[in-house]
């Protein structure tokens, strides 16, 4: 056998020696994948569609088998039992959720605890003049909303709550307008007493636009006035154009600086 010959062998010995290490990989990874695939784990499907904070309890939930390899218990929710709430509180939706959807852990949360005499009440807000991404959970907002003119009433500009604390909010999602347009809301949960959760109810219902207007964590200082109104409005219109009247103009000023001081 010349020296040709000799290095085609060993150039064929090594081809078959690397065919049988990537064959030993190759059914190796499918054994451990057929292996993770052979295990199931079970997680809880929802039933039914559950609107967002209202509960969720066994009747709404189903168990289903899924492969383990792709469902983190960490992550998915295989009992309710296994979400911690306080004592007496049930689990609640954070959000819309459809029939259908595999329940993770953000998805729940323990119904929020009020304490005597509250009342906790969602609003629709306009996702860009009421919001704007920058009211988060947890931040102090003055409620304004903006009311027509009626039965030949003004139209109002009225800060309906002062300083009060969102307690949660939602995700967005579109409304259709009454002019058949659409735009994007936001519900924003409060948690408020009797009387102001009567008027923020009001102010949803017959206002106009309803806006969230951030308060500094410094504090809120002096509100001012409650209200203003188109009568109110005029006013101060006035009053500016008063104040311009007064001022001499610019050709009036140019004058004056023209004129020598003894004349």
């Amino acid at each position: 056998m010349n020296p040709r010959q000799r290095r085609g062998v060993l150039l064929m010995v090594v081809a078959a020696i690397g065919a049988v290490a990537v064959f030993a990989s190759v059914f190796a990874y499918l054994n451990s994948q057929q292996e993770q695939m052979g295990r199931f784990s079970t997680v809880l499907r929802l039933a039914e569609p559950v609107e967002a904070y209202q509960p969720i309890g066994q009747d709404s939930v189903e168990r289903v088998e899924v492969p383990a390899a792709y469902f983190d218990p960490e992550v998915f929710i295989t009992d309710l039992s296994d979400v911690d709430t306080p004592s007496g509180q049930e689990l609640v939706a954070s959000t819309h959720l459809e029939a259908g959807a595999i329940l993770q852990r953000g998805m729940v949360e323990p119904q929020p605890t009020l304490t005597t005499g509250e009342r906790e009440i969602a609003i629709m807000v306009n996702a860009e003049t009421g919001v704007a991404g920058k009211v988060q959970r947890g931040s102090v907002v003055d409620i304004y909303g903006t009311f027509q003119a009626r039965d030949h009433g003004e139209a109002c500009a009225t800060r309906v709550i002062t300083e009060v604390e969102v307690l949660d909010i939602g995700e967005l999602r579109s409304q259709e307008e009454e002019g058949g347009g659409v735009t994007g809301v936001v519900p924003v949960t409060f948690r408020l007493d009797p009387q102001a959760a009567l008027q923020l109810a009001y102010a949803e219902e017959f206002s106009t636009k309803l806006r969230l207007a951030l308060v500094s964590a410094a504090g809120g200082g002096d509100a001012g006035e409650p209200q203003v109104c188109s009568g109110d409005f005029d006013e101060i219109i006035e009053e500016i154009a008063d104040d311009q009247g007064a001022q001499p103009s610019d050709g009036e000023q140019t004058e004056e600086r023209r004129t020598p001081q003894g004349e």
